[in-house]
């Protein structure tokens, strides 16, 4: 049995990941911040969401487009995408500092790869360059961009003897 199951709690056992709570605590934070210093954000969100319109992006494949650009919106999502990577940067460097696993580690790294990389690709949709289409691909790419990324840091960690 193990020990939680027995009713008695290792040290081990009872630490729990903190660094969620960090990320959670900050994600919060973060978007009230953004939220109370944008101004106009819920109206522009409104307007963001009424402007979705099905479009034929292909012959017999619509998908749902916003017709127009919304900089206010998508700056807001821009600052959150970088002020959430730096914070991922931070819990990665607490993850080495208590000698987290290289599992956590992995994780928060492709976090930090995804949201710094979310924050750029937004930003070039907010400045037009690229379309809403083109901005999806990238966000996928980006996906599995970390996906590998993750993936390398596991392959690559030196394993620990037992």
């Amino acid at each position: 049995m193990s020990p939680i199951a027995q009713g008695t709690w290792s040290r081990e056992a009872s630490r729990g990941d903190e660094t969620g709570w960090i990320s959670f605590g900050a994600f919060l934070v973060i978007a009230a911040v953004i939220y109370l210093t944008t101004p106009n954000l819920s109206r522009e969100i409104e307007a963001f969401i009424r402007d979705f319109h099905m479009v034929e992006v292909f012959q017999n494949f619509s998908w749902f487009l916003p017709s127009t650009n919304h900089p206010v919106v998508y700056g807001a999502a821009e600052r959150f995408c970088y002020v959430f990577g730096v914070v991922q940067i931070g819990i990665l460097g607490l993850r080495f500092a208590t000698r987290s696993s290289i599992h956590g580690k992995a994780e928060t790294f492709s976090g930090v790869v995804f949201w710094l990389g979310a924050g750029y690709v937004v930003g070039l949709l907010s400045q037009g360059v690229l379309s809403w289409l083109s901005f999806i691909a990238a966000l996928i790419i980006l996906i599995g961009i970390s996906i590998v990324v993750r993936s390398l840091v596991l392959m690559l960690a030196p394993r620990r003897s037992p």
